[in-house]
């Protein structure tokens, strides 16, 4: 029998240790094939003088143990679990760290749990929502930035998903096995972006470190076909590293590698879907003191930040969102900056890559059809599918805020999460599902590529403050349902969704265009690939794209379609949700990643006629400084009084336009 254990409880200058021993025979009969035993090995007090009416907070950090019946239906989907060992009872075990933070007083917390799916073993609701620092051990007040999330009463949990993550910067793991003795040739992409790259890692232990049984691959475009690096051209540096020859050859900065190479035993990683979906499940409805939440869960939610979102967008479509007893998991999902799904429930998967861009990662199998989350018919072969299309037929669906930037049009296709694949019309989003794109504004704050790669600075519009008001929105949608506010996007019905040739950026001096959007392609990964095996080797490219359309303009250049923050609105610059390579970089014009671009306007009429700007300056537009800060708070104020906004940021944002410089 199972047991559930409390270790060392650390709090405020005091300590004590409690030890419970809970047999598994006590809790509901469902459990017993799902969470078998929680760990709380440490206990610690927010120190401070606590979140408003929610008052103090406290952190739990352990680990939970897990295991699955291969043979029941929710669980027969995951790839090669089947194969994996089972323990006396035909199970297969998992175990994943857990990380919750939740009001001393339950009773006190707005009774929603707000599950933040790690994006790489990192914590990133405290980020997102808070404006916090990146920390995955918040313990200090600053480490939870503006509280938030605290003030509002939320319980924040994390947990380990995916299987390849070192153990290093505190990052949430989780432990699953291998199915042995499978083995097959698997690719990595490599693409250096410094100058003094010497060795690129590989993904899996090669089985063998015999160059004859692998190849190597570059090109210095997407579009070009891949050449083969002669054999004397590279050498192991070890079985999880290569390197180039003759010995101190650095990779080349900006050039795509394709290394395909043989490996084995692969990890059973779709179980990191049925973990979260039972540790949900388990926190929510459990009622024994096992459950260190039990009792204070009334409504899930679940927040997802690129890798983490494609998580949300695939453990819908492949139906985890429905626990062992036949109940809904999360009753609404956030998925950010998020348009495909993930490679995550395939043999030798690769979570941790990057989605299929306009530079780099461009064959991996996580941008497949459906895009949409309503059904959509694919013109190539005629498949119905959607990404709510089995969560639909078995009445489980959650409530859906799809929250985008210009990142995600340009770099990732975010256009098919609301056209068809065809391109040709706007799709008609189910009466459950909400789209914003927050336009003019990049994936994240703050650069994604080192200092020279790309051609401009990284966008700085902050949508963080449209994002607390929709994560409140969502949360009333659910516990009363009063509806959010009307989707907000580009359309091609209204002209503010395009194709790339009818895109009417303005010439900006000093500015290089990007030329398009990254294709969406489509590849052959072999005749098993939906049963998530894919044939070793190089994926082949088929014909045919699905067409990608990008935000229409104005004269300035901002995006028209979608919600504008203040900043936007009455903008001081050129905000750009694309930037493009430098020619430092060694690719020059090619998309720069998941940074924007930002070019601000000049000051007076006379500095902006000799440079041979075509917009406006700031005095032309504003007049004075303290005009500019009165049209901010006028937008500000509109968008509070639509609901789109918060008092309190209203006035941040007002507090930031003040100190805008002229």
């Amino acid at each position: 029998m199972g047991t559930v254990r409390r270790g060392s409880v650390m709090a405020a200058g005091w300590a004590a240790t409690i030890a419970l021993a809970v047999p598994l025979a006590v809790l509901p009969s469902f459990v017993r094939a799902e969470i078998t035993r929680i760990e709380i090995l440490k206990r610690d007090l927010i120190p401070g003088p606590g979140f408003g009416a929610t008052g103090t907070y406290e952190r739990l950090t352990g680990r939970f143990h897990g295991e699955l019946d291969p043979a029941h239906p929710l669980n027969r989907d995951i790839v090669d679990i089947a194969l994996a060992p089972r323990n006396a009872r035909g199970r297969v075990e998992y175990t994943s760290d857990l990380d919750i933070v939740k009001p001393v007083d339950l009773s006190r917390g707005n009774g929603a749990l707000l599950y933040d799916v790690n994006n790489r073993g990192n914590k990133r609701a405290l980020r997102d929502f808070n404006d916090g620092p990146d920390t995955n051990n918040p313990l200090k007040p600053d480490d939870f930035g503006n509280g938030f999330l605290l003030r509002q009463g939320f319980t924040l949990v994390w947990s380990g998903w995916i299987h390849q993550l070192p153990p290093t910067g505190g990052a949430l793991r989780i432990q699953v096995p291998s199915a042995p003795g499978l083995a097959q040739d698997v690719w990595d992409e490599l693409l250096p972006n410094t100058r003094n790259a010497m060795a690129m890692p590989l993904t899996f232990r090669a089985a063998s470190t015999d160059p004859t049984r692998a190849k190597l691959y570059r090109r210095v475009r997407n579009a070009d076909e891949p050449v083969l690096v002669p054999a004397g051209g590279w050498e192991y540096a070890g079985d999880r590293s290569i390197r180039l020859l003759p010995a101190g050859t650095p990779f080349e900065i900006g050039v795509l590698y394709q290394f395909v190479y043989p490996t084995e035993n692969p990890p059973v990683s779709g179980i990191g879907f049925a973990a979260t979906r039972d540790l949900v499940s388990f926190l929510r409805h459990d009622r024994s003191e096992a459950n260190p939440l039990a009792g204070g869960v009334q409504r899930t939610l679940a927040y997802g930040a690129s890798q983490s979102g494609r998580y949300l967008r695939d453990f819908t479509w492949r139906g985890f969102n429905e626990d062992e007893a036949g109940r809904r998991v999360f009753d609404a999902i956030n998925p950010h900056i998020s348009t495909a799904r993930l490679f995550l429930n395939q043999r030798f998967a690769q979570p941790i890559r990057m989605t299929d861009i306009g530079y780099g990662f461009l064959a991996f199998p996580d941008t497949t059809f459906p895009f949409a989350y309503q059904d959509e018919t694919d013109p190539f072969g005629g498949r119905v599918d959607g990404i709510l299309n089995r969560c639909r037929a078995r009445s489980n669906c959650p409530k859906v805020i799809h929250t985008t930037t210009g990142i995600e049009y340009w770099q990732s296709g975010q256009s098919l999460v609301t056209t068809d694949p065809t391109g040709r019309r706007d799709g008609v989003l189910p009466d459950d599902v909400r789209v914003y794109h927050f336009a003019g504004t990049q994936h994240i704050m703050g650069a994604t590529m080192p200092p020279g790669v790309c051609a401009l600075p990284p966008n700085t519009i902050d949508p963080r403050p449209l994002m607390r008001n929709l994560l409140l929105a969502m949360d009333r949608w659910v516990r009363d349902g009063t509806p959010p506010p009307p989707s907000a996007y580009p359309k091609l019905s209204d002209g503010t969704l395009v194709a790339a040739s009818r895109w009417r950026f303005p010439n900006l001096p000093g500015v290089q265009k990007a030329t398009g959007p990254a294709p969406k392609k489509r590849f052959d990964y072999g005749p098993d690939f939906a049963q998530g095996r894919f044939a070793g080797g190089l994926p082949g490219v088929l014909a045919g794209d699905y067409p990608v359309r990008v935000p229409q303009v104005d004269v300035d250049g901002n995006e028209i379609g979608g919600l504008r923050v203040p900043e936007q609105a009455v903008p001081v610059a050129t905000s750009m949700g694309w930037g493009v390579r430098s020619a430092a970089s060694g690719t020059p014009g090619e998309l720069c990643y998941l940074d924007g671009s930002i070019v601000p306007f000049l000051r007076r009429a006379d500095q902006r006629r000799d440079f041979g700007d075509p917009r406006p300056s700031l005095a032309e537009r504003y007049q004075t400084p303290d005009n500019y800060v009165a049209r901010v708070r006028a937008a500000a104020d509109a968008m509070v009084k639509s609901g789109l906004l918060l008092e309190e940021d209203a006035q941040r944002i007002a507090a930031r336009a003040a100190r805008v410089q002229w």
